[in-house]
This record gives structure tokens, C-alpha cells and sequence, in this order.
């Protein structure tokens, strides 16, 4: 049964039809009035200190639930919108902060570490000539991370000191920020744990083979498993340092302990493995922080 609760999903401009689509089906059942919307629709306001957003002439700060899923491509547009939800009452399951954060490889792992929690060494740097100096904290092999990569792209083995110069050159043309990242060895697979306000769905993923990334995006494979405590320790603590309520946490065992291999801010949902498992917690956090607000107000 519905209630007269609101839920704005926005999108990025790319998006995965077939996750929206489960996610709005899912939504009507939780939800008397849902709107999708792709980033590039909206327009933004600013008027006497307030920012406001309109598609087609409506308020959509109106709304009780608000869910951006933007991704790092939409990045200048995506800071406004997130800044302008921030301003409402509506409930929102992640902050400005946290898409800017999440966003910026180098900060999730800088950020994380300022309440210990538990990653592998990274470095950030720009210029080609300072990265040996990288290097040196990570050694050979390690992993090469385009600041602005995302689903496994723009993600590198670098194998040798020849290997690494020769990308770098490549990618110092286009003035990219890169941060350098501990290989775990002998690691086929990860866990990832998509943390849902208190909730945790966690999810082995294993590579493809001939690959060593482990996204489903580049056709990995992914079952669900039961989250040790440690597992579940790192990734709410992940989750509450970045101020998300619903993100994804992906770690992987090192030296016998669990560690922070990067958090995703738009996770997709893994339907090919997981059916709507995912989908469906999301909709429910969100539908009882909904509840939950207008409760307030009608108080």
C-alpha cells in the first residue's frame, strides 16, 4: 500500500535503463508520487541565498526523498544540484561532501584514514617527474588510477618502471591527476558491501578471467555472502566517515585483515547476479526516511 510520500530519483545523463526502470517499479509500490529525472533536464536557481531546482516549470526541492545517482562525468553540475538538496528538509541518503569526496580517489582514501579506517597506500600526483618518488611508497606492481575513472576504467596494473613511464606520458598530455595504489597479490576476487543505513547486503565478486578487476561491469561474476563482523565494522565505519547512508564499500583481505579498496557514491546494483536485492533496500531506507520526515511535520 502507498502512501502520499514523494521520491525524486535524479540521473546522470548516461544511465543504466534497466536499473531505473527496476528502481521507479519498485518505488511505486513504497511511494504515492515518484519522478525520474536525467541531471541535464534541470534547471538551478539561485535567489536571495537559496538555490532551488525546476524540471519542466516544478519544484523538485518539494519532494520528501531525494536519491541523486551522478556520476563523476557530471561532476560541475552534479556539486549544484547536491549543494541545492542539501538546502531542503527533504531527506537525502548522501551529502555534497560525500559526492565530492567519493569522487576524488585520493581523498576517499585520505578522508577514511582520519578515523583509521583500515586501506591500502595511496599517493596523488600530477606531474610525471615526482613519480618515482610515488613509487617508492607502493612498489612494483601497483595500481594506477585516473582521478575521474570509474567502473573499472581508467584503473591500470603497472608492472614495471618502463610500463609506467610510457602511460604517464601518455597521460601527463591531458593534464590528469593520478593516484598510485598497494597491488594486492594473488587476489582474484573482492567483497563489496553496499551499506543501506544499517543494513549491509555484501557481495563476493570474483574477476574475469585473464582480468584482475573485479567490477561486474568489465564481467566479473558475484554471489551474495554473510559479512563477517570485521566486514561490517570497516564498511558502516566507511560509510559514516563520508556521511553516506547509502554508498558502496569494497574491500579486499590483506595480511589477514579486511581493507578499503574504494567506495562507490552510484553503485549498480548487480541485477544480473542479485535480481532486485539491492533495489529494493534502497527503496525501503528511503521510503521509512520519508515516513520518518513527515511524521515530524505532522507533529
Amino acid at each position: 500500500m502507498t502512501s502520499q510520500k514523494s521520491l525524486l530519483i535524479i540521473g546522470s545523463k548516461t544511465y543504466k535503463e534497466s536499473t531505473i526502470n527496476s528502481m521507479l517499479e519498485e518505488a511505486k509500490q513504497k511511494f504515492g508520487k515518484v519522478l525520474f529525472v536525467t541531471i541535464d533536464k534541470i534547471q538551478i536557481q539561485t535567489s536571495q541565498g537559496r538555490a532551488g531546482l525546476f524540471y519542466k516549470g516544478k519544484n523538485l526541492l518539494e519532494y520528501d526523498a531525494i536519491y541523486p545517482r551522478i556520476s563523476s562525468r557530471d561532476f560541475l553540475l552534479g556539486e549544484a544540484v547536491m549543494k541545492a538538496i542539501q538546502s531542503t528538509n527533504a531527506y537525502c541518503p548522501v551529502t555534497l561532501e560525500s559526492y565530492q569526496v567519493t569522487n576524488h580517489k585520493f581523498f576517499t582514501s585520505q578522508k577514511l584514514s582520519t578515523k583509521s579506517i583500515p586501506g591500502v597506500t595511496s599517493t596523488l600526483f600530477i606531474s610525471p617527474r615526482y613519480a618515482d618518488y610515488a613509487i617508492d611508497e607502493t612498489g612494483y606492481p601497483f595500481v594506477m588510477k585516473l582521478i575521474s575513472g570509474f567502473a573499472g576504467k581508467g584503473v591500470v596494473l603497472i608492472n614495471s618502471k618502463e610500463q609506467m613511464e610510457s602511460i604517464l606520458d601518455a597521460v601527463h598530455l591531458f593534464e590528469e591527476f593520478i593516484s598510485t595504489q598497494k597491488f594486492i597479490k594473488g587476489k582474484d576476487s573482492d567483497v563489496r558491501c553496499y551499506v543501506i543505513g544499517d543494513y549491509v547486503v555484501a557481495v563476493k565478486r570474483k574477476c574475469k578471467k585473464g582480468d584482475w578487476r573485479a567490477n561486474i561491469s568489465r564481467g566479473g561474476s558475484a554471489h551474495l555472502i554473510n559479512p563477517t563482523p570485521e566486514m561490517l565494522s570497516i564498511a558502516k565505519g566507511a560509510a559514516k566517515t563520508l556521511g553516506m547512508d547509502m554508498c558502496a564499500v569494497d574491500l579486499m583481505e590483506y595480511k589477514n585483515k579486511w581493507v578499503v579498496i574504494e567506495v562507490n557514491f552510484m553503485p549498480g546494483p548487480f541485477k544480473k547476479y542479485l535480481g532486485t536485492t539491492v533495489i529494493h533496500e534502497w527503496i525501503r531506507l528511503l521510503a521509512e526516511k520519508a515516513d520518518a520526515k513527515k511524521g515530524k511535520e505532522s507533529e
